[in-house]
This record gives structure tokens, C-alpha cells and sequence, in this order.
């Protein structure tokens, strides 16, 4: 069964844009809060199973970033970094204390910035299915040339619409791949407008520098892999453990590249253990 988290959006303004984000949960003095983190063209919907389960004993925040879902889409560039210190503003201002960051995709790329640049704020970090650390070679790539030349062109909604679908695992079959699609992946990546989508991929892949931040950032990490050939292919988990010895790193079975929806006990459950053993100053 596939529900779809209905929750009202909060908004702040930083600087005359609205930045909004959903709250929801327990506040506890022995947990932290978890401040969800999506990703590029998505929205907080895509951590529903996530939201919802740990509500029961977390206090939980998931952000729309800038440009994505309820929040204001104004005409800039939209950067790993900005990103990253939007999100930090927002904890600050929600008087968060150590909360774990926890995102999906390029949301994991903006956690591992923010972890770095903001040291003071995390005590956890998981990345769940991110290109974090793409090797120099991808930005030659033709295959991502392409893909940036599709997002640039005037189809870019039906192109967008086309590569959102090839992420959802075809593991499932056709009716539960279709129904993850249209409530959670479609309705967020059509908000999104060309000039948003268009600048973050950009920045992310051929302005960001991750490995300043990786160095900076001492918290727990946990790297949660899906079964897609893409991401392993850009992703240098290798050269990211390097970085931060502190990494662990796990793969979901059989699920895609939105496995928060499609596999999501098993996210949820890989979510627990890193909160109870994890997050241990034994493991720092």
C-alpha cells in the first residue's frame, strides 16, 4: 500500500524568498531531530514512509529546497552551496539542536556540504543514493553532456518527465512502478521549473568541489546505495571513504533509485540501526 504523507507546509522568508519546510513528530531529549533533505527537482514527499515512521518517536523536519516544492523558485543560480547554507539558516532558525541529516540524491551531496561548512549544527549524516563524489572524467562524459542538453531544450518537461520514470526501479511490476511514479516522483518534477533544474545540475556536477567538506566533516556517516548502474558508475565511494574513514555503507535489494518509496522498510530499518549504533561516540 502506497500513502501519500499530507502535511502543511511552513514557510520562512530569508531575504524576501520563502523557504518552506513540514514539521511533524515528538520532540525528545534523547533523540535528535532528522531533517530530511531532497533531491534534485523532488520535494519532501519522496521520505513519506520515512516521515511517517519516525514521527512516532522523533521530531522530524523535511525541507523543500529552494526552488523545489513550496518553496519560492526565483530566477538565480542555485548551487551545492547555497543549498547547504539555506538549510543551515533553517535549522538555526527552528532552534535545532545536533539534528542527523538525512538526503536523498543530490539532498545527500547538500548533507555532506552542509556537515562540512557548518560543523557545529550535525551529529549524524546518511546519503541515500547520492553522487557525491563523481570522478573528473564524468564531466566529459557525452552521456551527461546529453542529459544537460535535454534539461536545457524547449522539451525539457517531457524529457524530464522520461528520465524521472527510468529512475523508479523496474523491479516491481508495472502498476507499483506506475503508482510510485505519478504520487511521488511526477508531481514534484514537474514543479520544478527548467531554470531551477537546469542550474542545480549544472552547479552540481561541474562547480561544486566536494572534498573540501568531506575533509571538514568528522560526524557518523552512512552511505545507503541503490541498485542503479548510473550512480554506482558516477560515484567514487572509494575515494569517499577515504575522505571520511568514518563512512559506512550499505545497498538496498532489488530497488531504485527512489528506494525511500520502493523498498522503504528497508530504508527504514538501515535509518534505525544508524540512529541506535551509528550515532555511538565509539564509532566517531
Amino acid at each position: 500500500m502506497l500513502d501519500t504523507l499530507t502535511l502543511e507546509p511552513i514557510l520562512m522568508d530569508r531575504d524576501g524568498v520563502q523557504l518552506a519546510h513540514y514539521e511533524t513528530g515528538v520532540t525528545s531529549r534523547d533523540r535528535p531531530s532528522l531533517v530530511f533533505i531532497n533531491g534534485w527537482t523532488g520535494d519532501h514527499s519522496i521520505f513519506s514512509p520515512q516521515i511517517a515512521y519516525f514521527a512516532e518517536t522523533h521530531h522530524v523536519v523535511a525541507v523543500n529546497l529552494r526552488g523545489h516544492g513550496a518553496s519560492d523558485r526565483p530566477e538565480q543560480e542555485y548551487t551545492i552551496e547555497g543549498f547547504a547554507d539555506d538549510i543551515a539558516w533553517q535549522c538555526r532558525r527552528l532552534g535545532l539542536k545536533k539534528p542527523v541529516f538525512i538526503g536523498h540524491s543530490m539532498g545527500g551531496t547538500i548533507g555532506l556540504e552542509l556537515s562540512g561548512r557548518h560543523q557545529d549544527l550535525p551529529s549524524g549524516l546518511v546519503m541515500i543514493d547520492s553522487i557525491v563524489m563523481p570522478p573528473a572524467a564524468l564531466r566529459e562524459d557525452e552521456r551527461l553532456k546529453q542529459f544537460m542538453a535535454g534539461i536545457a531544450s524547449a522539451d525539457y518537461l517531457e524529457f524530464s518527465r522520461t528520465s524521472a520514470w527510468n529512475n523508479v526501479g523496474n523491479f516491481d511490476d508495472l502498476s507499483r512502478r506506475q503508482a510510485i511514479f505519478e504520487r511521488y516522483v511526477l508531481p514534484s518534477c514537474e514543479k520544478t521549473p527548467q531554470h531551477v533544474a537546469y542550474s542545480a545540475l549544472k552547479n552540481w556536477f561541474f562547480n561544486h568541489d566536494p572534498i573540501p567538506a568531506a575533509k571538514s566533516c568528522t560526524v557518523p556517516i552512512a552511505y545507503i546505495a541503490a541498485d542503479v548502474p548510473v550512480t554506482k558508475e558516477a560515484s567514487d565511494l572509494d575515494r569517499l571513504q577515504e575522505l571520511c574513514p568514518q563512512v559506512v555503507i550499505a545497498q538496498t535489494l532489488l530497488a531504485g533509485h527512489f528506494s525511500t518509496i520502493e523498498v522503504s522498510d528497508q530504508v527504514n530499518a538501515m535509518l534505525d540501526r544508524f540512529l541506535a549504533v551509528g550515532l555511538s561516540p565509539s564509532r566517531r
